[in-house]
């Protein structure tokens, strides 16, 4: 049973809510907290963990209601060692370190789109490194060679984390990447990003000991809230049984021709993860701020923009005409702002 069946069943037979949360169920009524005789939701997120790490090819998985940000942050607060970061990781991995009192040691280059290479960890690495931190995906949709890295660090007895916030949809498809939680010793996921989770909905994956997994699940709870979502966790399990669901390699697949065909037409980056489109707009000559604009007057919203790109993300849940109507607003607004 889905654990948003099991929310359901727990919501209709709460039928005087003397308890937290205030609403009272008026708000929206499958927001539920613990309820006092036991029965919800204990066993019920656990099993639905075991669940998500089965199908994501980890040893142990970790709902999380404060976003990939409260993995990051467990996963080095956990860890307890200096480590090599990429120098453009997301904010969290360095808030881990100043949480945790350890160093990190960055690597790479300010700004690229590319992620580190096992060169320029060996590169980076000293005697007191014990962990490498890797961001797979970039924002950009280009991948590391996470088997290589896998390997590396497997050799000189490195904790490998990888923050792959942006790859929560990879190993769905043949279409995409494998998923770094395969190899990784722990990644993050964004079920929120790129998956159909509400917002601030992650995972944390892990290929550790039973005992170890129960440490890094302390400092899940140290950077979490003792009173989590579990309207979000049932999300979490609901995008993540979806995404494995075969429906979705065929989304996946019919997706795939339209950006296929978008990408003839303007100068995207040629990227590992054909879902996230990013549009050089140097190739076009254009002003990436006024593009933008020009496209948000038509409806049309990225996910960001730089000084030198705009990134659009497309999921499953997208259809092969959401990449026709941007295709169409492309060309509109690069006639109007040339």
């Amino acid at each position: 049973m889905s654990l948003a069946e099991q929310l359901r069943k727990a919501a209709e037979g709460d039928r005087l809510r003397l308890h937290t949360p205030g609403h009272k169920g008026t708000v929206f009524e499958l927001d539920l907290t613990e309820l006092s005789d036991g029965s919800f939701p204990a066993e019920f997120v656990h099993d639905a963990e075991r669940r998500a790490a089965q199908i994501y090819g980890a040893r142990h998985a970790h709902y999380l209601c404060g976003g990939s940000s409260q993995g990051v942050k467990a996963a080095v607060f956990y860890s307890g060692v200096n480590a090599v970061v990429d120098i453009n990781s997301h904010r969290s991995v360095f808030d881990g370190f100043t949480l945790s009192g350890k160093q990190c040691i960055t690597a790479g280059e300010r700004g690229s789109v590319h992620p580190l290479t096992v060169k320029q960890i060996d590169g980076a690495l000293t005697k007191d490194t014990k962990a490498v931190v890797v961001t797979t995906p970039t924002y950009y949709g280009f991948c590391a060679d996470i088997d290589g890295i896998a390997d590396y660090c497997k050799k000189r007895g490195l904790l490998f984390i990888a923050d792959s916030a942006h790859g929560a949809h990879f190993g769905f498809s043949d279409r995409l990447p494998k998923s770094a939680a395969r190899v990784a010793d722990i990644c993050n996921v964004s079920t929120h990003k790129t998956l159909s989770a509400l917002t601030q909905s992650a995972l944390l994956l892990d290929n550790l000991t039973d005992g170890d997994s129960a440490r890094l699940r302390d400092g899940v709870d140290i950077m979490g809230s003792t009173s989590p979502s579990y309207l979000l966790y049932a999300t979490i399990d609901g995008a993540v049984s979806k995404a494995a669901d075969k429906s979705t390699a065929a989304a996946y697949e019919r997706l795939y021709g339209a950006v296929e065909d978008v990408k003839t037409e303007f100068p995207f980056l040629n990227n590992d993860d054909f879902t996230r489109l990013v549009l050089d707009c140097a190739r076009l000559e254009v002003s990436p701020s006024k593009l933008n604009s020009a496209l948000s007057s038509r409806g049309v919203y990225s996910e960001l923009v730089t000084d030198k790109y705009i990134v659009f993300i497309l999921t499953a849940e997208d259809a092969p005409n959401s990449v026709s109507s941007l295709k169409a607003a492309l060309f509109d607004s690069i006639r109007e702002i040339k």
